[in-house]
């Protein structure tokens, strides 16, 4: 029976995992939702749930328990002023874990951890970026035409070129094979004496 034992430890030492947990919170606070994998943003959630419901009691002793955990002054200063007055009325779960399934590479269960009240707008695509080509073909007046370096006397050319075989051989002249290796003698082995003469 394990007592005692709660939390993930997520393979790293304890200030690994807090620094990597004050970051995370900043970025939620920041950002207000984040992508990590399923495991963290578990071990994240009531972290980050613990420090809205500390903030909704705007005071010095709050903010100094969140600096704590967020060393950034304007992502402490976000989260008492725009977030924390949110989230009045609700008495817990701020908070949404939505699962994305396994990441490319390493394979491990994605999530994303977001504010419940989190509004998704999707960003405006830009114009579409010119190729190198086609930024050639404008500027060529349409055409484009590969320059082949010329090989140096002596290298290339029809003259010393050295025929093919397939070429030199005329059309109706059969194939020749090869002779077969022929086969090793066999005779008295040299590894030692034979039995005959003893």
């Amino acid at each position: 029976m394990q007592h005692n034992r709660a939390g993930r430890k997520l393979r790293r030492t304890t200030s690994h995992r807090l620094a990597m947990f004050s970051n995370q919170l900043a970025s939620l606070m920041t950002h207000e939702r984040i992508e990590t994998t399923l495991s963290k943003a578990k071990e994240l959630r009531p972290l980050a749930e613990r420090l809205v419901t500390r903030a909704k009691n705007d005071g010095v002793a709050a903010r100094r328990h969140v600096a704590r955990w967020i060393p950034d002054r304007t992502t402490v200063k976000k989260l008492f002023e725009t977030i924390a007055p949110r989230f009045v009325d609700r008495p817990g779960g701020y908070t949404r874990i939505l699962r994305l399934g396994a990441r490319k590479g390493d394979a491990a269960e994605a999530a994303i951890l977001e504010f419940v009240d989190y509004k998704f707008e999707a960003r405006e695509r830009g114009p579409k970026k010119e190729s190198l080509a086609d930024r050639a073909r404008r500027a060529s007046g349409g055409r484009v035409e590969t320059v082949r370096k010329a090989k140096p006397e002596g290298e290339g050319g029809d003259e010393g070129q050295k025929p093919s075989r397939k070429a030199a051989a005329p059309k109706g002249a059969e194939r020749v094979k090869p002779a077969a290796k022929p086969a090793p003698k066999k005779g008295p082995s040299r590894t030692g004496p034979s039995k005959r003469g003893a």
